[in-house]
């Protein structure tokens, strides 16, 4: 007796994934293999040609078994209060730019 497949999720080309997802998917194939690398993105490496994991919407599959990675938690950054307005837009702009909380 053989086991049938799921059909989904499945693998899909990354420059095909890229296409169907971007609006410049060239300038974002370095992004999405720098993250597929990392484990960031759900995919594998088969010979030279990467594969993302995608659900039927078109979705990256996070978390579908044990092998791929969780979708990653969103980071709220909350507003820096000092009272002085500018001061606290220069703390905001800072933590925009390093991409984390200065507290």
């Amino acid at each position: 007796m053989s086991l049938i497949k799921p059909k989904w999720p499945r693998k899909q080309r990354l420059a095909e994934f890229a296409k169907n997802n971007f609006t410049d998917p060239e300038r974002e194939l370095p992004r999405l293999r720098r993250q597929l690398k990392k484990g960031e993105l759900p995919g594998e490496l088969e010979g030279k040609l990467w594969f993302v994991w995608i659900l039927p919407d078109g979705q990256p599959a996070y978390g579908y078994s044990e092998s791929t990675p969780e979708k990653p938690k969103e980071k709220r950054i909350e507003s820096a209060n000092t009272g002085n307005p500018l001061a606290d837009a220069i703390l905001l702009k800072h933590e925009f730019r390093q991409g984390m909380a200065t507290r």
